[in-house]
């Protein structure tokens, strides 16, 4: 690892503290609070990836700019913005929820237009400060350093909100928000500054319709637009089904995150050192395998199929705290791998504008949905058919697909499906069994 990579962590986990709060779930239920529809919510989770747009435009200006120097320009403005944020949340109570509702969404918009264009110098800075034979294990504990911190602002959220009449409990939680964006800030700077690729400042003329063509790359764009299709639906779904179905409280919708968050901690912990040895490809295929298992309990939940109770809430967020870490930790790692050194600033530009455009829209779509079939209901024996076990039965669907794209993925260093399983059940733990018995002391 490169010297001052510990700022990069630290940089992580306060970075995570004040986006968790200003576009996780706090954030949603804060939209709820309000009395805003599913299509509302829909929006909320879309502006965040469709800003994304604006890495395109901003690309040609990173590298005569610097990584760094782009960078911190555009984290210190939208620390700003979540300020504004937080001074909204606290204005007298005659000001109407619909005000309060736009409000929020022009500064969501300002934010995330802010956040979609510095990031776009981020991934090459990263990309080119991490040396490729350690990127997994950077990537995994820059992961699990996020992880972590969305654990602790969830458990801190869920206890600080346990009062449900707070009259000024958002606003101090995106006072909160702004407070850990500046100290992340002061980690920012202190991250090395890397060299620009001189092969990539001359150029004329992007040749973005090659970049898209080049056929490992778009193999990686098409399986993650389809994955990404049924995460943007899943994400839109459950808060709305937990509010509106089962009267769940905000306090126990935070603790769900809770314990989504401790697993993905330990999975990504788990699965560091693995990625590297067996390669991002099988890792995507069992992350969406387990997807598709954590749809279709949502699924059965949606239909009364399965009770709302403690044990169906941990297989749930069990299952999808190990799909979203071990897609997040496989995607970063293979997109890495994926993109040439030359035009990479582009290149991660192009990828994260298709991406952020399947992420962006679908939300909007999905909520759209979910308003068109509110009050519609069907059976089939026990099951109950809804707008949430239609929406998340389409979900799972679509998953299934992903698969399929998933076996299309090119990554020639990679474990077939036969030796990662191998690996994974027999010389994984057989070597942490062998490490185990040799710290014991001779008895």
């Amino acid at each position: 690892m490169p010297a001052g990579v510990g700022n990069a962590y630290l940089f992580q986990v306060f970075n995570t503290v004040s986006f968790t709060i200003v576009l996780g779930t706090p954030m949603i239920l804060y939209f709820k609070r309000l009395g805003a529809s599913a299509t509302v919510l829909g929006i909320v989770l879309a502006v965040p990836q469709l800003m994304n747009i604006l890495q395109i435009p901003a690309a040609r200006f990173v590298e005569s700019m610097g990584y760094r120097a782009f960078v911190l320009r555009g984290w210190t403005l939208r620390a700003a913005f979540i300020l504004a944020m937080a001074g909204a949340a606290l204005l007298p109570g005659k000001i109407t929820a619909l005000t309060r509702i736009a409000l929020f969404l022009f500064l969501l918009f300002a934010y995330n237009a802010s956040r979609g264009i510095s990031l776009c110098g981020f991934l090459p800075w990263i990309t080119q400060w991490i040396p490729e034979e350690v990127r997994g294990r950077y990537v995994s504990r820059d992961q699990m350093s996020s992880a972590l911190a969305t654990l602790g602002t969830m458990i801190l959220a869920a206890f600080y909100l346990r009062p449900p009449e707070a009259k000024f409990a958002y606003g101090l939680l995106f006072f909160a928000s702004f407070l850990t964006a500046i100290i992340s800030l002061w980690f920012l700077r202190r991250i090395p500054d890397v060299p620009v690729p001189p092969s990539s400042e001359n150029a004329e003329r992007v040749p973005y319709r090659e970049m898209l063509l080049h056929p490992p790359f778009f193999k990686l764009l098409v399986y993650n637009a389809v994955f990404l299709v049924a995460q943007a639906g899943s994400g839109v779904f459950w808060i709305p089904m937990l509010r509106d179905s089962f009267a769940a409280t905000d306090s126990l919708i935070l603790g769900m995150m809770v314990l989504s968050s401790t697993v993905s901690a330990v999975c990504l912990w788990g699965f560091g050192h693995l990625v590297d040895r067996v390669g991002s490809r099988p890792l995507l295929g069992l992350a969406t395998l387990i997807f598709v298992v954590h749809l279709s309990c949502w699924c059965s939940v949606a239909a009364r199929v399965l009770p709302f109770t403690f044990p169906t809430i941990f297989v749930i967020q069990f299952t999808a705290a190990i799909s979203i870490s071990l897609f997040n930790l496989a995607n970063t790692r293979l997109v890495m791998a994926t993109v040439p050194p030359m035009g990479r600033s582009h290149f991660f530009a192009l990828y994260t504008v298709v991406t952020s455009l399947v992420s962006g829209v679908f939300p909007v779509l999905w909520g759209i949905l979910l308003d068109t079939l509110a009050g519609w209901e069907a059976s089939w024996s026990q099951w109950q058919w809804n707008q949430y076990s239609v929406s998340y039965a389409a979900v799972a669907i679509i998953t299934v697909v992903a698969l399929v794209f998933r076996n299309r993925l090119s990554e020639p260093r990679a474990m077939t499906t036969d030796a990662f399983l191998r690996e994974l059940f027999v010389e994984t733990p057989s070597r942490a069994i062998s490490r185990l018995l040799a710290r014991r002391p001779p008895s």
